[in-house]
Formats: C-alpha cells, structure tokens, sequence
C-alpha cells in the first residue's frame, strides 16, 4: 500500500499545546488473514486510528505495539507488522514507537503495556481498539476494561478510544466507508458474541489469563482464518447493511 502523509485531528499544533495529551498509548492487534499480505482488515484500521490517536506526536508521546508471531516462526511477528504501517505509511517516527514481539493475546499486550508504564512512570495512558473490544455502558461490559483492573493500575488512568470514534471524522472517505461498513456486518455481531463469552469466562472461579496466553503461543503456529470462528468467516465478505 501507497504511503500517506502523516495523518492528524487538527491542523495545526496550538501554541499552548506543551505536551502531548497521553505519555502512551497502546494500539491493539487482531487476526491476521490469510487472503492478504499478513494484516487483516481490522489490523488496517487500528493502525489507522493509532496514528490518528498519535496527532504526530500531540496526542500521545509513545505508541506501544506488543504482538509475536502469531502464525509461526517461518512469519514476521503481527506487532512488527504493526510498526512498520505506522512508520512507513503513517509516518510515525521510529523513535516513537515502542515494538515488543511477546504477546499471544489481550490480555498480553495489556500486561505489556502496564509493565512499561510503570517502568516510565506514565500515569495517563490509552487504549486504541474496536469498539465491542473495549466494552458497552461505559465500559463496564468489556474484557480490556476487566483485564486492566485485574493488572493493578488503580495509579494510572486509562482512557479509552474506539477505532470506530476515532475514524469517524477520518479524512479518507474510503476509510470511513470501510470502517461502517465493518462496524454493522455480520462479521462484527458474531465478534460481539465472542467477546461477550470471553467476558463471562473470565469471571469464573480460578480463571487465568496467563494460561490462555501460554495456550496461544503453543497452538497459534500457522496462518489461520481472520475470525473467532474455525470456519471461513471472511472479513472482507461483508454483506450490505
């Protein structure tokens, strides 16, 4: 894909503006696909909103991509897919972005993320994903929510910014298109019900997110379908809303 100009909310920076907004913030990973290059759809428009989040620098002061290889060994890990969409067709500077290849889930990427903001001492940070991701009724029906509460942050604040929201006023029709149409698929109701179950298991007794994660990384070891389901569930065979 062609390179953009770096992509920004506002134009220009305001003068009173000294410092970015968020000391971070981190972009979430979804499946890849295997009719692609590597990043499915729902990859495109995360990275999409990160940089949008980003403001070139104005929004947020780090952008934090953990993510391994999740089809295997023999392919590039999905964070530095990630990356690499951000700096080369986002412009988001190197320096910028902070790359780790370890997590296998949510819940990993979350850990990560926790860990690095009290190693820095960030206090504000944010959390890009999509929406059914992050939770309804002000997110309290929502697995990141539950995860970051479970990781012991009650020093930081985190905010939260869907992918949906932050596309909404995209200067690319195309991807607002895209992102709609994403939003009222088929796709995206049997995705909500995904997340719904995930919620609910993981307020059963005993439940460990470190044990799904140690799963993931010995069973996710080959290219797979870019959905919650083990048959094909294209995302990019939307129907009309």
């Amino acid at each position: 894909m062609s390179a953009e100009a770096p992509i920004r909310h506002e134009q220009p920076i305001s003068p009173e503006a000294q410092r970015p907004r968020y000391d971070a913030l981190l972009v979430h990973g979804y499946w890849m696909s295997e009719h692609r290059t590597g990043l499915g759809l729902r990859n495109r428009l995360a990275a999409r909103a990160a940089a949008l989040a980003y403001d070139q620098g104005a929004g947020a002061e780090k952008i934090v991509v953990d993510l391994g290889q999740l089809w295997g060994p023999d392919y590039p890990s999905e964070g530095k897919l990630i990356a690499d969409e951000l700096e080369i067709k986002y412009h988001v500077p190197h320096e910028a972005i902070i790359l780790r290849e370890e997590a296998f889930s949510t819940g990993g990427e979350i850990k990560s993320f926790v860990e690095l903001a009290k190693q820095n001492g960030w206090t504000n940070l944010l959390d890009v994903a999509f929406a059914r991701h992050q939770g309804i009724i002000d997110h309290k029906f929502g697995t990141i929510p539950l995860i970051y509460k479970r990781n012991e942050t009650e020093d930081i604040n985190v905010t939260y910014k869907s992918v949906e929201s932050l596309l909404k006023n995209d200067p690319n029709p195309h991807a607002r298109e895209l992102t709609e149409n994403l939003t009222w698929s088929y796709y995206s109701l049997v995705y909500a019900g995904y997340e719904g179950i995930k919620w609910l298991v993981m307020h059963k007794p005993g439940f460990d997110y470190e044990t799904l994660e140690q799963k993931n990384k010995t069973t996710r070891t080959s290219p797979g379908e870019d959905s919650p389901l083990p048959f094909r569930f294209d995302v990019y065979k939307m129907p009309p809303k």
